[in-house]
């Protein structure tokens, strides 16, 4: 049954659609505007609650004339069909769903609806918000009011022009936080009326209520010139003296944005026009005046405030300046057009700057307006008319000369007249402007301003050629400033002072024609107190033509001079004009002055010529000139430099030159170390500045003078020393000195105080390069000796200076064997100094290797390496031929020699090549003896060791090498011994000498102990007696001890002494006299001397035995000294 229900309304629905635009069972007609569509009454009836059974029943047909035919068919299609179609645009969507809410179709406005809010936006949210209130489209209409809330302030009068006053008035109410000030935004003067009606209790607060930004209701009403709504505010008694939150009432604000329709209402509405702008204190008129078609814009006139240029209005045309009105209107109601703001400016300024004629023409109309009013700053009406264009300011300027303006009138705190500040802005025509439309009684032309400048200074100043003229025409006269002010023009020089003139003015701002016009006014009129003075000086001491020179205007010098200008003047530094073009570097001045006669010779303070100053800033030109005009060339500086020294030490030798050219002194003695005189050229070798030194010789300085005492007689080891310049260069190493030297042709071989030349000094200190330059000298003289004998070659091998010497062989082959006074020849003294160098290199160019020095001892070279010791020399020798066992004159051998100074290494050399051990000298003795001698066991060792020297031989005196050796008894004299019973153990011990002499009694008689006890325990005789008959026993000593330690020391039977009498009482023996024996000591005795008998143990003689009274004492430990 229910399948049927909605089968059954299916197939009603589709015969419906089918009915659209259809004449079938059509009983309605529905006058379109451009058609008739033939309706159904029950379809109609069906969709809408417009249509009702008993309307429709009387109606034949239906008038939609009024609707779009596209809006009507689509309505028309959706009763039908109810379809739609979305997809036109918001416009269409629009009308379609106000038609719909006219015929009440519900459901297509909430479709349309939908649409809508989907698109809605600021643009279209009023309108969709209009329609959906009109037909009461609840959702859009919230939806719309939601946008319009959020963007509220964004919308502008147009935006709400069609809207119904009550939606709006709701809307107003609800989003506005200051309802009345939107109503007036909205152009709505009905929503103004309603709102001030529904609120009579509080209009007196809600009219005169400002907004967020500071507006108020009537401000915006005449500012959107809403006459109505302005008209209305009033009539509810709107305040038109309110004020905005800067304190500025309507009236000022109208006439500040040049709004002259809302400032002609208020002035009508009785407004005060005597208010005054906080701070600024601008009356209405002030800010009227600030209106016109072009602005004034003056440097440093008005920069802040409301008159800046910024603050004028240049939106209203001058033909057509309605703010004219408005001025005549405040000046009717009583304004004072002479009224000052807080700047000091006047209307009457305003309206000048402005450059509006008209007001300024009404405002001059005024009986009460004062056209000499002042500026704080001190600036009259005449001065911004004066900054005018030229056709302006003849015309504003001379409106106000003829109302009375003063041209004279102080303007500045300098004290400036206005002439002076027209001047100083560099206005030449309003400056001859006011001088020629003024009477001269009522402007004083010297006026000065507090630095003292008068009008004529600052003409000068600026090159105002013609207006300098036109005041000293009218009797400007050479006045001097007071204080320096600090002003200057654009080609100013940076210069600062003050007492200056006219004159100073022109030369510091390098104003040619200005001072051509000065001189010529001087020379053209008669000369009195007040005339142009081109010599007095300002508070630098500067005169005019000083002053030209010290700023670099050399162009104005002439003209100077024709007017009278002094040459000799010094300034406050003590500097003549030629001083101070010298010193600023200008060339043609100077030489233009020193053709006029300026002094070559002043000094300075400082006692400086224009020599010394051109040389300190290198002016060649003017150098030459005034050494063509013979300036004194000697006169030295503050630092005692002569200006030939003064040039070269600056490096210019351009002005050098020229100095030498006309006639310098080249040498020029003077001060040098320690109060000496010496030359340029001392001095400059001695800083060694080679440049200098080379220039002075090349200039034909002296080449061979050395330093000398001054004529006081001072002077150090210099002043004496006989240094040429050439020894000095060759101390010093100057080598291109001395090219330039020898080229010149320096004397070579002068001597100095010490006898050296100058090659001795070059050797001595290791300069090679000049040892080459003076070799090559075809003059040089090598045999020459210095005080100490050397010649160059012996000074080169002195300082072992190898190649300087062979270079010197090579120029004189005969050098090397040269002898000293000593005897002695170069390779004697090398060996004899162990100069290995020296020695290799004379060896290597085969010096006479034999050669004795020439003395009394006729020592080989061979005997001088043996006595240094040095091997390598001593092998050296004899590889290169000299003689192994060549004697000198005491008959010694090289062996001889390293064996006296102990040269173990040396011997040993010396044995290895062939030398002769048992070679005995003048004295007998042989290498072994002068070992033993001496005391060098080494050396002793060696010969022992190393050779079979005879050790056994004895010398003249019968002595053998043990004989020596306790003879001399050094200190290892013990060691040397036994280490000769070490290598000989049957070395004859007892040997005696001629004088019968044993080792042992030699050594006992020197006291040698630790070698008596040597020889004691190798088994030497204690019993022996010499010649002389002296015994150990018996020899007179201090004190018997070291005898008793000998004899304690004995350890086995001594051999037994022979002789011919008793070692004690010196008896002879004879058949009745037997001869004993000590079996202690050995010593043969009689027999009373040897009665004592007593046993000897360490012997082992257990036995009593004959002894001795001395053994006896010494066994029983009781002898006594």
């Amino acid at each position: 049954m229910e399948n049927d229900t909605v089968q059954a309304s299916n197939e009603l629905t589709e015969t419906v659609e089918k009915l659209f635009e259809s004449d079938k069972f059509s009983d309605i007609v529905i006058k379109l505007k451009d058609r008739i569509f033939h309706g159904h009454r029950l379809v109609l009836y069906a969709r809408g609650d417009h249509w009702s059974p008993d309307s429709l029943s009387k109606l034949n047909n239906l008038n939609w004339e009024h609707i779009e035919t596209d809006i009507s068919l689509a309505i028309l299609r959706w009763v039908y069909t109810h379809k739609i179609d979305l997809s036109y645009s918001d416009n269409f969507i629009l009308n379609l769903m106000k038609h719909a809410g006219e015929f009440k179709l519900m459901n297509l406005i909430k479709q349309c609806e939908s649409k809508l809010i989907d698109s809605s936006c600021f643009e279209n949210c009023v309108s969709f918000y209009t329609i959906a209130g009109e037909i009461n489209a609840l959702m859009l209409k919230n939806h719309c009011a939601n946008l319009i809330s959020k963007n509220w302030n964004r919308f502008t009068s147009k935006d709400f022009k069609d809207t119904n006053a009550t939606l709006l008035y709701q809307l107003m109410k609800t989003n506005a936080q200051y309802p009345l000030h939107s109503a007036v935004k909205f152009h709505r003067a009905d929503l103004v009326e309603v709102y001030l009606n529904e609120n009579k209790g509080e209009i007196a607060k809600i009219i005169n209520q400002s907004d967020n930004n500071g507006n108020l209701p009537l401000g915006l009403a005449l500012s959107e010139k809403q006459t109505a709504i302005a008209t209305t505010l009033c009539k509810f008694r709107a305040d038109v003296n309110a004020k905005d939150q800067y304190s500025w009432s309507l009236l000022q604000r109208a006439i500040q944005r040049g709004d002259t329709y809302s400032a002609e209402f208020l002035i009508k509405q009785n407004a005060d026009v005597f208010c005054v702008t906080p701070t600024t204190l601008d009356t209405c008129l002030h800010l009227a005046c600030t209106h016109s078609e072009s602005v004034l814009s003056l440097d440093g006139a008005v920069t802040t405030g409301p008159f800046s240029t910024d603050n004028f209005k240049e939106d209203v045309p001058l033909n057509d300046n309605k703010m004219v009105q408005i001025i005549q209107l405040l000046l009717d109601k009583g304004l004072d057009p002479s009224k000052k703001n807080a700047e000091g400016f006047t209307p009457l300024h305003i309206a000048v700057m402005a450059r509006n004629d008209e007001i300024m023409d009404i405002l001059l109309k005024e009986e009460s307006i004062d056209v000499n009013a002042r500026t704080n700053d001190g600036y009259p009406p005449l001065w911004y008319a004066l900054h005018q264009s030229e056709e302006q300011y003849k015309n504003f300027a001379k409106k106000l000369l003829t109302k009375g303006a003063r041209p004279d009138v102080v303007c500045s705190g300098e004290k400036d007249s206005l002439l002076q500040m027209i001047i100083g802005e560099d206005m030449e025509d309003a400056a001859l402007f006011l001088l020629e439309n003024i009477p001269l009684e009522t402007i004083n032309v010297n006026h000065m301003n507090k630095y003292g400048e008068t009008a004529l200074h600052l003409a000068c100043m600026l090159g105002h050629t013609r207006l300098v003229k036109k005041l000293l025409s009218l009797g400007a006269v050479n006045i001097e400033t007071i204080s320096p002010s600090g002003r200057q023009a654009k080609n100013a020089s940076n210069y600062s002072g003050f007492k200056q003139t006219c004159l100073h003015y022109a030369i510091i701002h390098h104003q040619s024609e200005i001072i051509d016009v000065l001189v010529d006014n001087l020379l053209a009129g008669p000369s009195t107190s007040d005339s142009l003075d081109c010599n007095l000086k300002d508070s630098n001491g500067n005169t005019p033509l000083s002053l030209a020179i010290l700023v670099g205007f050399k162009e104005c010098i002439p003209k100077l001079l024709q007017g009278g200008a002094d040459l000799s003047i010094k300034n406050s530094d003590g500097m003549s004009v030629l001083h101070q073009a010298i010193v600023n570097g200008h060339t043609e001045t100077a030489i233009f002055l020193l053709n006029n006669g300026a002094d070559i010779n002043s000094m300075t303070r400082d006692g400086l010529t224009p020599l010394h100053l051109s040389i300190e800033n290198r002016l060649p030109e003017v150098v030459e000139s005034l050494c063509r005009k013979g300036v004194d060339m000697s006169v030295p500086n503050k630092s005692g430099h002569c200006p030939l020294w003064a040039a070269l030490i600056s490096g210019q030798e351009d002005i050098a030159s020229i100095l030498v050219r006309n006639g310098v002194d080249t040498d020029a003695w003077g001060e040098g170390p320690d109060g000496c005189y010496q030359t340029l050229l001392h001095k400059a070798i001695d800083e060694n500045n080679q440049s200098i030194a080379k220039f002075l010789i090349q200039s034909g300085c002296d080449l061979n003078t050395p330093r000398r005492p001054s004529p006081e007689g001072h002077g150090g080891e210099e002043a004496r020393d006989g240094c040429t310049p050439l020894h000095l260069c060759c101390q010093w190493n100057l080598v291109d000195v001395v090219q330039t030297l020898l080229e010149h042709g320096a004397a070579v071989n002068r001597t100095d105080a010490e006898e050296k030349t100058p090659l001795h000094i070059a050797i001595q200190n290791q300069h090679k390069d000049i040892i080459a330059l003076l070799l090559c000298h075809p003059g040089l003289d090598l045999t020459l000796r210095d005080n100490s004998g050397l010649t160059p070659f012996a000074a080169a091998l002195t300082y072992r200076n190898n190649k300087a010497a062979q270079a010197i062989l090579e120029k004189l082959p005969t050098a090397a064997e040269q002898f000293n006074n000593k005897g002695q020849n170069f390779l004697h003294v090398a060996l004899q100094n162990n100069q290995v160098e020296n020695v290799l290199f004379l060896l290597a160019i085969n010096v006479d290797v034999n050669s004795r020095v020439r003395d009394q001892t006729q020592t080989p070279p061979l005997h001088l390496a043996a006595a240094g010791g040095n091997e390598v020399l001593i092998r050296s020798l004899i590889l290169s031929g000299a003689r192994v066992n060549e004697v000198d004159a005491y008959k010694q051998t090289a062996l001889h020699v390293a064996a006296s100074k102990g040269q173990a290494g040396a011997v040993s050399a010396l044995l290895q090549t062939d030398a002769k051990p048992d070679v005995a000298d003048s004295d007998g003795n042989n290498p072994l003896h002068i070992a033993c001698k001496e005391g060098h066991l080494a050396v002793a060792k060696v010969l022992l060791q190393e050779s079979n020297i005879d050790a056994e031989m004895i010398n003249l005196k019968g002595q053998n090498p043990l004989h020596v050796l306790a003879f001399y008894a050094r200190e290892n004299a013990a060691a040397i011994c036994n280490f000769f019973i070490e290598v000989m153990p049957d070395f004859p011990l007892d040997k005696r000498d001629l004088e019968g002499n044993t080792a042992l009694l030699l050594a006992y008689m020197k006291g040698h102990g630790n070698l008596c006890r040597s020889l004691v325990k190798a088994g030497a005789c204690l019993g022996c007696m010499n010649s002389d008959g002296i015994t150990l026993f018996n020899y007179q000593v201090a004190t018997k001890q070291l005898l008793i330690n000998l004899l304690d020391s004995l350890e086995k039977e001594p051999t037994w002494s022979e002789g011919d009498i008793c070692l004690e009482c010196g008896n002879k023996f004879t058949v009745t006299m037997r001869k004993h024996h000590c079996r202690h000591c050995g010593r043969v005795l009689c027999s009373k001397c040897s009665e004592q008998n007593v046993p000897i143990m360490k012997y082992k003689l257990n036995k009593p035995v004959r002894v001795c009274q001395v053994c006896f004492e010494v066994l029983k430990g009781e002898f006594h000294n």
